[in-house]
């Protein structure tokens, strides 16, 4: 854990944080609001991916921390898919979803990174 004493001292926590709030900024916006179930999906899944980083460190195990970031990465691509449902339906530009799936894609390698140091 790289000398992180708490959740919040991860980067990849952070960035999954940041990532999650402009997902939920984007969410409230016209036409994507209207779409309720794909707005639940993708904030529950964006959400999902900052908490288990959070979850599986406080788990007291290496194994288990592993093991919630193994499920925060399953969270990090379904929200990526998410994001391509919005693109699809065009709730978004193209720069926005490009720059929203990258973030994501970084998101995920620097938490497989984590993993393997």
């Amino acid at each position: 854990m790289a000398g992180a004493k708490v959740f919040t001292d991860l980067v990849i926590w952070q960035r999954a944080r940041q990532w999650s709030k402009r997902i939920f900024r984007l969410i409230k916006q016209e036409p994507f609001r209207r779409d309720r179930r794909l707005v639940v999906q993708i904030n529950d899944s964006s959400e999902s991916a900052m908490s288990n980083i959070a979850g599986g460190f406080g788990r007291g195990t290496q194994g288990e921390f592993i093991t919630f970031l193994g499920y925060a990465i399953g969270s990090m691509n379904e929200t990526q898919s998410h994001l391509c449902a919005a693109y699809d339906r065009e709730y978004l530009g193209r720069d926005e979803f490009g720059e929203l799936f990258q973030e994501g894609t970084e998101i995920r390698k620097q938490t497989v990174h984590f993993i393997s140091s």
